[in-house]
């Protein structure tokens, strides 16, 4: 029989060795949760750390804040737009599409944009839309993966705003159809980001950003969504 000494050291090494396996596992991915900070309540209406509302001139700027109405449950993103519209967004440390082209996030809708649809300019409102983009000022390409109210799920499309210099690919993942289904409303999704944004526009992009839109400008409504966590993962976990 081992030494109780022996013992721990044993356990000890083989717990080092699995974080460092994990770490090495994990190295070039990116997650984010969302969590008030301690003091605050979602009264406050506080922004995540390291990212940026970015709305539109001369429109009303939809609301992003974090929320937690259950203490029992996970704090999340909240966002809403009262004929508004704006964008949370993010720029993560380098992310290796390579390595982690799978992008997931766990999604859900409190209201959608009235009769908004994706297919025409003049009703492309959306509660919730997740973007994937990069390029300069003068030059973005990205893609979307969207929540809308009338367009079919399975729809994609293209779409592009600032004369031509913001260029989207953009697809429809769920629409009114699959409101208040789920897990209490709440859906878990995968994409391979990799994948769509090389189909899209012939190159992987080595730094990205991150934008979470909310939308009802067009159609004059009001939408809300919530957004719980996002996360890139191997491959293999797709």
């Amino acid at each position: 029989m081992k030494p109780i000494g022996s013992a721990v050291k044993f356990m000890v090494s083989i717990l080092v060795m699995s974080s460092l396996v994990h770490a090495e596992d994990t190295k070039g991915g990116w997650s984010e949760s969302f969590s008030l900070p301690p003091g605050k309540t979602e009264k406050d209406k506080i922004c995540p750390k390291n990212w940026e509302i970015k709305g539109k001139i001369g429109t009303p700027n939809a609301e992003f804040y974090i929320k937690n109405d259950d203490p029992g449950a996970p704090a999340y993103l909240f966002m809403e737009a009262d004929k508004a519209s704006a964008s949370a967004v993010c720029n993560p440390d380098a992310i290796d599409l390579e390595k982690f082209p799978v992008m997931s996030w766990k999604w859900k809708v409190q209201e959608l944009p009235a009769g908004a649809d994706g297919r025409d300019s003049s009703k492309d409102d959306q509660a919730i839309g997740i973007y994937i983009g990069t390029g300069s000022v003068f030059s973005k390409k990205s893609v979307s993966y969207r929540w809308d109210t009338e367009t079919p799920d399975g729809s994609e499309g293209n779409c592009s705003y600032g004369a031509g210099t913001i260029k989207i690919k953009w697809f429809t993942l769920r629409n009114k159809g699959d409101l208040g289904k789920g897990e209490n409303g709440w859906f878990i999704e995968k994409r391979n980001v990799l994948e769509d944004f090389k189909k899209a526009w012939g190159f992987v992009p080595t730094s990205i950003y991150i934008s979470v839109s909310c939308n009802s400008q067009y159609t004059g409504s009001k939408a809300s969504a919530m957004l719980e966590w996002i996360k890139f993962l191997p491959k293999t976990e797709n």
